[in-house]
């Protein structure tokens, strides 16, 4: 036992070992669970995650603009044009055929009169506790496997005191 805690290829191995497993941990962590919320009105702050739900005439009214029938975009809001419009950089946007594609073409000018109902996408604390736990224990138990095996797992354990068995 002694000589694989010399062995710097073994303390490699477990440092490997170990951040193998904790690097989807952190990630899933810091993805957060997260849930659409109705926006409360129409001033948004810059920097807001957006889900926008379009009307048929919004619709068609976006068509040239967007270059097909949009029924749903999730974005970021720019900025806001007084109460009439804001300004939303989309990431993806779901047209009225059921077709989901990512947004390249740069900002889009939406005006809200086009929106039927609107979202802002907030973290859920409750949600995001409950998975960081599951998570956690997860992570407990696939380590403890983890330094077995590693450790040869044979159950031997050392006794104190060392002396001679009476």
């Amino acid at each position: 036992m002694s000589s694989l805690r010399s062995c710097p290829s073994a303390r490699r191995s477990r440092t490997h070992v170990l951040t193998t497993m904790l690097a989807p941990l952190a990630v899933s962590l810091l993805a957060g669970c997260y849930s659409y919320r109705p926006l409360a009105n129409t001033s948004v702050p810059a920097r807001t995650d957006l889900r926008l739900y379009f009307t048929a005439d919004g619709a068609r009214s976006l068509r040239d603009a967007a270059g097909f029938e949009l029924r749903q975009l999730d974005g970021v809001a720019v900025r806001t044009l007084a109460d009439s419009a804001v300004v939303v950089r989309p990431s993806t946007v779901l047209t009225v055929d059921g077709n989901e594609l990512p947004w390249r073409r740069g900002e889009l000018v939406v005006p809200w009169r086009t929106v039927e109902r609107s979202q802002q996408r907030t973290m859920d604390k409750r949600r995001t506790r409950g998975f960081a736990a599951v998570m956690g224990a997860v992570f407990t138990g696939v380590v403890y496997f983890a330094l077995k095996s590693i450790s040869g797992g044979s159950g031997a354990t050392l006794q104190s005191g060392g002396g001679v068995p009476e």
